[in-house]
């Protein structure tokens, strides 16, 4: 059995994740396509515009062209910087057995997404090093970064990075690079974005639009029926987003400054600014806006507030990202999906199908990362008004189609 492997987050589940696994299904000849997902909570550090089970059913029941299987990508790695992100959605993908993995991209010419990935594997300490003395001289970290690649790719490669897409794509790349340097035959396959970019609306006669534009669109109050499968559902976004920082409030004025210090992406002062401005936040945005500087971008905030919501501490998250996922949890499986899982060899990876069954046979550190994202479920639950109970990990089933 052939194995196509994707990566996504489905924020939300749209007209150009269709093409894509279609496409993907098309190019590979694949038997199975294989979902690794974010869970509630995306790489941004926003909760999800709809929760992951809706998400996952979408990506299954867009038929013929849907996906086969749908796991979650743990909270540890979907919650954080690129690299670790993609290190355990790429991780997983080849412990399930994927022959080729998929991911889409901005770049006219995917083969210079793979010359930079080499470069910045093979260049990494001396473009480290150029990163340290341009924020030396005062610059922010993203901008140190994307001159001292400079110096060493070249100024039309840092165009690459200016893309969301384009920068998840090379760090698949680049774990997909580790990944053959053990031994693994694992390919690439990169789909050119179709329609439009991460962030804009194609032209009128074409229903496409990027995940960014329709949170955007969401935010606003607009109906983007249109560019989404009809089975598609979605939150309330403003009211989640108050919801959240309302909680946010809470978590902060409770704890002392020593607390927040140990969280994820916290401390060097940070947690300072946070309870200095905490108080008169009126948005979410603003309070993102409020703590962003050169040394932390927005992402980096919005990650570091929904860990202290969590209470994932900077040891937690190094220890659990520090490893290979041996188990994740299965959201939605259609027929090819189904006959995947009884064929498998279950050894390299285990598929969970019922969390208070299969969780306590698990390696330890497994089993925390499953019992962290049954804590960031019931955390979204709790914004989402839901019953923590009817909604939690340890009740909820996948959807079988």
């Amino acid at each position: 059995m052939k194995i196509a492997g994707i990566t996504a987050e489905y924020n939300p589940f749209h007209n150009g994740h269709v093409y894509h696994i279609a496409r993907t299904r098309e190019l590979t000849e694949a038997d199975c396509i294989v979902v690794v997902m974010s869970g509630d909570f995306t790489q941004r550090g926003e909760p999800a515009v709809c929760d992951k089970w809706a998400r996952a059913k979408a990506a299954v029941s867009a038929f013929p062209n849907g996906a086969d299987l749908v796991l979650e990508l743990p909270f540890a790695f979907a919650c954080s910087r690129a690299s670790r992100y993609a290190a355990g959605a790429v991780d997983m993908l080849v412990r399930l057995g994927a022959d080729v993995i998929s991911f889409g991209c901005e770049a006219e010419d995917p083969e210079a997404l793979r010359k930079l990935a080499d470069v910045l594997v093979s260049d990494a300490a001396a473009i480290g090093e150029g990163r340290t003395a341009y924020m030396k001289q005062g610059r922010s970290a993203a901008k140190a970064y994307e001159l001292a690649v400079a110096e060493i790719a070249g100024e039309e490669a840092v165009k690459l990075l200016l893309s969301p897409n384009n920068i998840l794509a090379i760090e698949y790349l680049k774990r997909i690079r580790y990944w053959r340097g053990l031994g693994y035959g694992v390919e690439d396959l990169m789909v050119r974005r179709f329609g439009s970019g991460y962030d804009a609306v194609a032209a009128e006669d074409i229903d496409f639009a990027g995940a960014g534009a329709l949170r955007k669109m969401l935010r606003e109050g607009s109906d983007i029926s249109r560019y989404v499968p009809s089975i598609c559902s979605w939150e309330q976004v403003d009211r989640l987003s108050e919801k959240y920082l309302q909680l946010l409030k809470g978590t902060v004025l409770r704890s002392t400054p020593e607390e927040l210090a140990r969280i994820d992406g916290v401390g060097e002062g940070l947690e300072n600014s946070i309870i200095r401005v905490i108080r008169t936040a009126e948005s979410t945005e603003k309070l993102i806006a409020a703590l962003t500087s050169k040394r932390y971008t927005g992402a980096t905030i919005r990650r570091a507030l929904t860990h202290i919501l969590t209470g994932t501490d900077w040891e937690t998250a190094d220890a659990l990202t520090g490893q290979i996922p041996g188990a994740g949890r299965l959201l939605a499986a259609g027929e090819r999906g189904r006959r995947f899982m009884r064929e498998r060899d279950n050894a390299a990876f285990t598929i969970i199908t019922n969390m208070n069954k299969q969780v306590e046979n698990l390696q330890p550190e497994d089993r925390q990362l499953l019992i962290l994202d049954e804590k960031a479920a019931d955390i979204y639950n709790l914004l989402c008004g839901r019953d923590l109970y009817a909604a939690s990990d340890r009740v909820r089933t996948p959807f079988i189609k």
